[in-house]
């Protein structure tokens, strides 16, 4: 307005000049030209805007129809808002008294964000659709006489706008920016579309809810897998599930902190969170953990049973935060499938029979969990607190008793036979010992034996001899005597035993008597032979 009041001044100035002063034709008529250019220039540079390059101009007409009912942009030169915006640079034709020029800031999206778009004009929206068509290019949707060219609608936009810079009319559209998806590692993110084609006819229902395709509405059925993601999460709506290892442990809690009077006492007690009772009515707890995870492939599923498994929710019976799928499923499946096993056996077969037990539960949890689409890797029984009340303490110490009364039994029974097997040892060495000496004296009395019949045949044989002997030197004797006389063959003798030395000639034996030399010789024979030994 500035630069029209001042050309127009300038102009006015130069055309007065001319016509007051005394100038020729021609110069007059070129005064004139310029005081019309000057004019004509004021006009342009009052019409001129500048729109900076990190700008976007907005214009706002003030004269013209009136905008159609509901409308809040003009898309024909109505009055109000107009469609077209203008980029950077000089823009003439918007005369101050006509229209205004508005300068908003362009959007910028950065790295890690995406904006999210709503419009404030155009087509109204589908019955039962909350979310417009998406757009193949978010610039021509940004575009606003593009928008109502290609039948945008109005209210929030399925199609978001990657980091970058925007230029857009705040009046036809409203930009926020909110986070990207970032799936983490060990995660997947099921996708619940609110917008897009409907859920084809064989598409798998699962809890009455259709698992569709990624260009349908409904629980997409395949999962997106750890990365980033530009996609609206507001017509896109992402539930992450945990895909790694989950551990449910169930064992004493402790005491909870409560109020005064019944309610306090009772929560004061310990907090067990699966007890059983067996078949012969002792109840007692029992220390669990459930080891289990969710498949990738399953998740869709599972979001469908219980919208985010991984929510934390105020569980009334447990006081306390739990997951949904704990709280849901794990939790009450484990508690069913221990109290089913534990009415079926006595207080002591459970104990005893731990690893049994063990083994049906897993099995057991296994096959309900697979209903869950959740895959279990493992039940595992911790202490068996039979001893949590008298009742299970006098069950066990008279099982203590009875098993300490049984050892007993068997320690006496082994020594016992450990006495038996010593005595059965001892007696053992003494038959050895006996078989030993009978052996001995059996070979001894063999000996003895023959040593016996030795002697006899010995003895037989020197009688032999000795007859024989005596036999020849009898008749050897007798044929000497009968040719020299009995004195002259004992003389004879006696003066062979004198000549081999075993006769002394000094006599021994005084013979007094008249004929008594043969009484003597027979004494000297007889001592000679009883110092002697016999030879044998």
């Amino acid at each position: 307005m500035l630069f029209l009041v001042l050309f127009t001044i300038l102009a006015t100035v130069i055309a007065a000049y001319a016509a007051v002063a005394r100038l020729s034709v021609w110069l007059s008529g070129a005064l004139y030209a310029v005081a019309a250019l000057v004019f004509l220039a004021g006009l342009a540079l009052a019409s001129s805007v500048v729109i900076a390059a990190d700008r976007t101009g907005v214009v706002i007409k003030y004269f013209g129809d009136p905008l159609p009912p509901g409308a809040i942009v003009a898309r024909h030169g109505e009055q109000g808002p107009q469609a077209r915006i203008l980029g950077p640079g000089w823009h003439f034709g918007y005369f101050p008294l006509l229209y205004e020029v508005q300068e908003v800031p362009v959007m910028v999206i950065e790295h890690g964000k995406l904006g999210f778009v709503t419009a404030h004009d155009g087509e109204p929206l589908p019955s039962g659709e909350i979310y417009a068509k998406p757009w193949d290019s978010a610039t021509e949707m940004l575009d606003p006489e593009r928008f109502f060219a290609g039948g945008g609608q109005r209210g929030p936009q399925a199609t978001v706008l990657t980091p970058g810079t925007y230029r857009y009319n705040p009046a036809l559209h409203d930009i926020q920016t909110i986070d990207a998806l970032i799936v983490a590692p060990g995660t997947v993110a099921v996708i619940t579309a609110r917008t897009g084609a409907p859920a084809p006819s064989e598409s798998p229902l699962v809890n009455g809810v259709p698992l569709v395709p990624r260009t349908c509405r409904g629980i997409w059925r395949e999962p997106l897998p750890p990365g980033a993601y530009y996609i609206n999460t507001h017509a896109y709506a992402p539930t992450i599930v945990k895909t790694t290892q989950r551990v449910y442990t169930y064992q004493q809690q402790g005491p909870r902190s409560a109020g005064k009077g019944v309610a306090a006492a009772a929560a004061q007690q310990e907090d067990w969170s699966v007890t059983v009772r067996s078949r012969d009515g002792f109840s007692f707890p029992v220390d669990v953990r459930v080891v289990c995870a969710v498949e990738a492939a399953h998740a869709p599923q599972l979001v469908a049973l219980l919208g985010d498994p991984d929510r934390h929710m105020r569980d009334e019976q447990e006081d306390e935060e739990l997951e949904v799928l704990e709280a849901r499923i794990i939790l009450p499946t484990v508690r069913a499938i221990f109290r089913n096993v534990a009415e079926g056996m006595n207080a002591l077969e459970f104990v005893n029979a731990r690893s049994q037990v063990e083994r049906v539960a897993t099995e057991r949890v296994k096959a309900e969990l697979a209903r869950y689409f959740v895959t279990c890797d493992g039940v595992y029984v911790g202490n068996i607190h039979l001893d949590a009340t008298d009742a299970g303490r006098k069950l066990l110490a008279t099982q203590t008793d009875t098993e300490v009364a049984k050892n007993q039994q068997t320690l006496y029974a082994e020594q016992r036979k450990a006495e038996e097997a010593r005595a059965a040892f001892v007696k053992a060495q003494e038959e050895a010992e006996q078989q030993r000496n009978l052996a001995q004296a059996t070979y001894a009395v063999k000996v003895k034996e023959q040593q016996a019949q030795a002697r006899a045949a010995e003895a037989r044989g020197e009688a032999d001899y000795q007859r024989i002997t005596g036999e020849g030197r009898a008749a050897a004797y007798r044929a000497m005597v009968e040719a020299l006389g009995k004195e002259a063959v004992t003389q004879l003798e006696l003066l062979k035993l004198v000549a081999e030395g075993r006769v002394q000639i000094t006599p021994q034996v005084m013979v007094s008597a008249p004929g008594g030399a043969l009484d003597a010789l027979a004494g000297t024979l007889l001592r000679q032979a009883v110092e002697t030994p016999p030879k044998r």
